[in-house]
């Protein structure tokens, strides 16, 4: 089992039986006034020694009230530090994971993500209604080249 520990607030999608994910990131630019350091990240192809996935989510807990994974424990993870020694690690949100192969470990700094089972998941959303709101939070201005949408008539 591998035990996974963050903080902060827990994307409101993952759920048990998820397959879990990591891409090995890389550092770009510094972090200036005027711009920010920033990570990108590429899959590796997938062959028994850089195999990306890391298995499908067992268990969730998190002390995020709004999930239906809350818990009110204090969760905790423990860590093996540089000099070899276990540091417990208080965090907000622990996922188990079943590993489905040999246990490769990510890297520092890799980008976890998680992919839904499409056995269950083929469908589109559906419904009559839809919204997408853009931000940049960013002090200066920025362009968005492109976005698409599909969209199907469902019923008449």
């Amino acid at each position: 089992m591998v035990i996974l520990g963050f903080n902060g607030n827990l994307n409101v999608s993952i759920s048990i039986g998820d397959s879990v994910y990591y891409i090995e990131t890389q550092t770009v630019g510094t972090n200036t006034d005027n711009s920010t350091a920033f990570t990108f990240g590429s899959i590796p192809e997938p062959t028994i020694a850089n195999q990306v996935v890391i298995g499908v989510v067992d268990s969730i807990l998190t002390n995020d009230t709004n999930s239906i994974f809350y818990t009110n424990e204090t969760l905790q993870v423990t860590l093996e530090n540089s000099d070899g020694e276990e540091v417990i690690t208080t965090v907000n949100t622990i996922i188990n994971v079943q590993e489905s192969g040999p246990l490769i470990t990510p890297p520092n700094n890799s980008f976890l993500f998680f992919s839904k089972d499409n056995r269950y998941n083929m469908s589109s959303l559906t419904g009559y209604y839809g919204e997408v709101q853009f931000r940049n939070n960013s002090t200066i201005s920025a362009e968005l080249y492109a976005t698409a949408c599909e969209v199907v008539q469902s019923s008449k």
